[in-house]
């Protein structure tokens, strides 16, 4: 009770001293249609000098996407990522205490909310326009990026990812570059047939998003589709509790010993690992371990693999890898959808991947 009060001690003290309501979108989609990389590119064309913050939830417990958006970090932007894929279904305190934080610490004049894949927005959108969160922060567009590729997938009849379309007031057609023309005209016939029709439809490529699109107005009477969906597909193996894995303590992990940390709902399964910073991976044996060998719905990790540090991505459909400056540790986490996995054969296969200590 005593840390209730506290936190709402904190909230009220963040809204007296609000001079003007801040501005706060959502960055919404399924896994892997790139939310990351529309989020990164908002972020390099704000405008010159603006303070922007971050808030990234994530469905599994390690947190990987702060990783990609840490090469925006800083320079008047802040992150802040939320593990576990309980932000969108917290019962209103967590997630007031989560905004309220980075609106306290970062003082932006825009926040950016990066929901997970699998997270129902209902829920976020009516905890941002109640009070407390309500006096602070004003709800504007909600942006919606869908795979044009993928909507015959079984996943586009989900109530997720239809109530995830239906609220969103800007639809974008992302990796438009990837995709054919009878796939676009498919995509631009469903997006028109829509009903409410949408404020915005759009077609990008690599996330490129319009910055202005962001001040669209909200539409403040939509409703989901299906409210109690979210809530209905939780069972008792979704974790509920804040994790902090993204600063684990100095000495915490032994090389060649990972940290393992499992979630799900019913309908999904997730397992993150987090190794310490003095294991290093044969880049080869690694990629062939992660490309290959077993479906997953996602795939996101950073290794050391020497002096060089690789972020790699893997959805359904693609893989990549790049080069990033992130030094802490490494870590994976591995999104299935119904298929099982032998998670500790997967370890072991990632353990063989270690380089042997000079």
């Amino acid at each position: 009770m005593l840390i209730r009060q506290l936190e709402n001690l904190i909230l009220v003290t963040l809204f007296a001293m609000a001079s003007s309501k801040i501005p706060v979108n959502l960055i919404t989609g399924y896994l892997g249609v790139g939310k990351t990389t529309a989020i990164l590119h908002l972020l390099r064309r704000r405008p010159q000098g603006g303070r922007w913050a971050v808030l990234v939830n994530e469905f599994g417990e390690v947190a990987i996407d702060h990783v990609a958006l840490g090469e925006a970090s800083g320079d008047g932007v802040a992150i802040r990522e939320v593990a576990g894929g309980c932000l969108c279904c917290s019962a209103g305190l967590p997630m007031d205490v989560a905004v309220a934080q980075i609106l306290r610490q970062a003082r932006p004049e825009r926040l950016l909310i990066e929901t997970t894949g699998l997270g129902h927005p209902w829920r976020m959108l009516d905890v941002l326009r109640k009070p407390p969160l309500g006096k602070s922060v004003e709800v504007r567009a909600t942006i919606c990026l869908v795979d044009p590729r993928r909507l015959d997938e079984p996943y586009a009849l989900s109530p997720t990812f239809q109530d995830q379309v239906h609220l969103a007031d800007v639809l974008v057609a992302n990796k438009t570059d990837l995709t054919g023309k009878e796939t676009m005209e498919r995509f631009a016939r469903w997006a028109t047939s829509l009903f409410p029709s949408k404020q915005l439809v759009a077609m990008v490529k690599k996330g490129e998003l319009e910055p202005a699109w962001l001040d669209i107005p909200a539409d403040p009477l939509s409703t989901p589709l299906f409210p109690l969906w979210h809530a209905q597909s939780h069972d008792s193996t979704h974790t509920h509790r804040p994790m902090q894995l993204a600063s684990l303590e100095p000495g915490f992990l032994s090389p060649g010993r990972p940290y393992r940390q499992y979630s799900g709902n019913r309908e999904h399964r997730a397992c993150g690992w987090i190794f310490s910073p003095e294991d290093v991976f044969d880049e080869d044996r690694l990629l062939e371990v992660i490309v290959g060998g077993f479906d997953v719905e996602r795939l996101k990790g950073v290794f050391r693999i020497g002096e060089e540090w690789i972020l790699v991505n893997r959805s359904a459909r693609e893989f990549q890898s790049a080069f990033v400056a992130y030094r802490r540790d490494s870590r994976l986490e591995v999104i299935v959808r119904e298929t099982p996995i032998d998670w500790d054969a997967l370890e072991a296969d990632l353990i063989a991947c270690l380089r042997p200590k000079n």
